[in-house]
């Protein structure tokens, strides 16, 4: 049986080990708890154009986790400290009544490996891919985590002014850090939009014969992580994000855009046996130290208790801990994709159905989707799902961003040879 090698990027650290911890976690049991997690805003007759390619299979017997991070040694850190978790989360299990011995097998099977890749630097993702090729016949699994939140500074006037406005837009998506910009790789591209987007682009390219690899004989699955701050704010000719003052959520749109322009082109090709599809998931507010060199750690502390504050008073979007704000990219990399028939044009909604048009029918085109991490005010995990901003509008630059993308791409294989 085929068992998932899964690829992190960030591994070591935040949301990318919430998405380890979680992961881990889930599998330890015959039927992990998060494939029973029902978006309610997602439609479709899951029993439809179902395929053995499209399956996720459980009980998972064993699972080969790559950690790809820039430092090893914090790497190595964060790989003892998940082999902790996870042998409590085994333990646990094994304690609890009616345990039928899965999670003691899957331990067994469990490997956590790290190897050093930096997407700031192009030139260190030939040697990554060389190291997997050489290590693992093939990759199931690819998550596109890692990047840099470019803050600088907070605008104190507009934090405030937000605050007594819209104070749960200021702990949700605020609109008051300052970030640097104009700033240029040592690849000569926009150095937020390399490390965010370019990079992952390229490594998911030099990849590509692992994760399409018939040695897994399911669909593999590319997941790229966005954020709730994404939105436009650059001129279609500043692709590379250099002249906009929001390059980080700029990028993380045009995650949302590349990513459902790369799927759309997959499910363009219906008879295909194998796919690599590719998804978008945030994982809405999380409680990370990001913000530890723009405010003293009393203020940093005093927001984590508005997190929460947040989420009691009815927001869905504060899963706060790392492990709860990986829940939608664990959902995606563990769910039979049959569950995802919206993606099909046939697909009708209701007139509650924020996916629908006015008169409750869908336009005949799949929607551009992205999954968050929610949870309820008790902290119960769920996935929520909403069109990505601007849909059809932006479907042409979803379209030219590829293009671009994969034109640069073409043009550092030539320089490499």
């Amino acid at each position: 049986m085929s068992r998932p090698i899964v690829v992190v990027t960030g591994a070591n650290s935040g949301v990318g080990f919430g998405i380890c911890q979680r992961l881990l976690c889930q599998l330890t049991e015959k039927i992990p708890s998060d494939i029973l997690i029902k978006p309610r805003n997602l439609f479709g007759n899951s029993e439809k154009n179902v395929r053995e390619a499209d399956q996720f299979v459980l009980p998972c017997e064993g699972i080969t986790l790559i950690m790809a991070c820039r430092s090893v040694q914090r790497a190595e850190v964060a790989r003892q400290k998940l082999l902790r978790i996870l042998d409590e989360r085994v333990e646990a299990l094994r304690k609890g009544s009616g345990y039928d011995g899965h999670a003691e097998y899957f331990r067994k099977n469990v490997q956590i490996k790290i190897h050093s890749v930096n997407l700031s630097s192009l030139e260190t993702i030939p040697k990554f891919v060389q190291e997997l090729e050489a290590s693992y016949p093939y990759v199931s699994h690819l998550m596109c985590n890692a990047g840099i939140a470019p803050f600088i500074s907070i605008n104190w006037p507009s934090c405030i002014h937000q605050l007594l406005t819209d104070p749960l837009g200021a702990v949700t998506s605020p609109i008051y850090y300052l970030q640097t910009w104009g700033e240029v790789s040592q690849d000569g591209y926009g150095f937020t939009w390399q490390c965010n987007v370019f990079g992952h682009y390229t490594l998911y390219k030099d990849l590509y014969h692992l994760l399409s690899s018939s040695k897994y004989r399911y669909d593999s699955r590319v997941v790229w992580t966005s954020s709730l701050e994404s939105k436009k704010t650059y001129r279609a000719e500043d692709w590379q994000l250099k002249e906009t003052h929001d390059p980080y959520g700029s990028s993380k749109y045009q995650v949302e855009l590349i990513s459902a322009e790369l799927d759309r082109r997959v499910l363009d090709e219906p008879n295909a046996s194998k796919r690599v599809r590719h998804f978008t998931a945030h994982p809405g507010v999380t409680h990370t130290n990001i913000d530890l060199n723009l405010i003293n750690p009393l203020l940093h502390y005093l927001k984590h208790f508005i997190f929460y504050l947040a989420r009691w008073i009815g927001s869905p979007n504060h899963p706060i801990a790392l492990d709860k704000g990986a829940v939608s990219v664990v959902w995606l990399s563990i769910i039979s994709l049959s569950t995802l028939t919206i993606f099909s044009a046939s697909n009708k909604g209701s007139k509650d159905d924020p996916l629908s048009n006015k008169s409750g029918s869908r336009s005949g085109v799949r929607p551009k989707l992205k999954f968050a991490a929610q949870t309820d005010r008790w902290g119960h995990s769920c996935v929520g799902v909403s069109e990505i901003d601007g849909g059809e509008k932006y479907s042409e630059e979803g379209k030219a961003l590829v293009d671009n993308c994969e034109n640069l791409y073409q043009g550092i294989k030539v320089a490499r040879k």
